[in-house]
């Protein structure tokens, strides 16, 4: 009697983790947060660069917008009189913003109805955001990604530097554990540098993996990857998937305008790869030419209904 016992408090905590609201304090995927998706990530629509209060404001009244793509730097409010450098929304090279990383967060808090991914350009301006996403994360009820390149990639990228790592990735654990790790490689591609061509080696795929492994990630992970670069090595994307087991991996595959991208093989990655595990965060005449008719998708809250549905049926045969 007493293990029956055990037994069904023990399931009765698995189904109402399995039903976990909005409000827990846990990983809040976009999935569970937008459950018209019903489980297909490639229908999230993105804002890009909500760098200023105007940006912000437009996506915040967009009844189509979900997610708020955003640049932290360090910079110079140009709308007071501090000359002090702190954490702003602007991609680089600017180094000034009417809005501030503290004052993004707080406008979307208040707001709460869309996700975010903040993407640090430098290591100083994760360091100094870090308090400030320690002060304001109870308020974080939505899905919030924190991006960063960590790793140099294709085409022989060294002409940016990746941020540190190691430091990255401690500091996204402590400071806001149930966030989703946005980790990827710099990139030199597209008609900036006039290249065309190009992958991600098998190399800078296994570092990653070896990366997350080394400094022992446990928070879900999603890879962003160029378009164009990984369209042109499926079997290799695939690879860093399954080899990724020790979380939620997904891709968000992204692509700046006029990226030279195959976008048949592409739509064959994502279909691959299943819609239930890929953002697509491109532009919108390549997300045109996408072709995903036939993927599937196992959402999460049918794996959730499943699991409930199984360990009530392994209950009444116990009781």
């Amino acid at each position: 009697m007493a293990s029956t016992t055990i037994a069904t408090i023990v399931l009765l905590a698995v189904i109402q983790a399995a039903m976990c609201n909005k409000n827990c304090s846990r990983v809040c995927y976009p999935s569970e947060f937008f459950p018209e998706l019903k489980g297909n990530l490639t229908k999230i629509v993105w804002a890009h660069a909500v760098n200023s209060m105007a940006e912000l404001e437009k996506a915040l009244s967009s009844g189509d917008v979900m997610m708020l793509e955003a640049d932290v730097v360090m910079g110079k409010l140009n709308n007071t009189t501090n000359s002090t450098e702190i954490p702003i929304m602007a991609h680089p090279p600017a180094t000034e913003s009417d809005l501030s990383l503290e004052e993004f967060l707080n406008i979307s808090n208040k707001n709460g109805s869309k996700g975010i991914k903040l993407d640090f350009k430098s290591n100083e301006a994760f360091e100094s955001s870090k308090s400030i996403l320690t002060k304001l994360r109870p308020a974080l009820k939505y899905p919030v990604f924190l991006n960063a390149d960590i790793l140099a990639g294709p085409v022989n990228a060294n002409t940016t530097a990746p941020l540190n790592a190691k430091d990255f990735l401690k500091g996204a654990n402590d400071t806001i554990p149930e966030a989703v790790l946005s980790v990827g490689w710099t990139t030199r591609y597209g008609k900036e540098f006039n290249i065309t061509e190009g992958r991600y080696t098998t190399e800078q795929l296994k570092k990653m993996v070896d990366t997350l492994k080394e400094n022992r990630v446990t928070q879900p992970v999603t890879y962003p990857v160029r378009a164009g670069l990984a369209a042109n090595d499926i079997d290799g994307i695939n690879a860093l998937l399954k080899n990724t087991t020790f979380a939620n991996a997904t891709l968000t595959i992204w692509s700046s305008e006029g990226d030279s991208v195959d976008a048949a093989q592409l739509s064959k990655l994502i279909r691959e790869v299943g819609v239930d595990k890929v953002y697509v965060d491109v532009p919108k005449d390549l997300r045109s030419k996408l072709n995903l008719s036939g993927a599937s998708a196992m959402t999460s809250a049918v794996m959730m209904n499943l699991g409930a549905s199984l360990a009530l049926l392994v209950l009444s045969r116990m009781l």
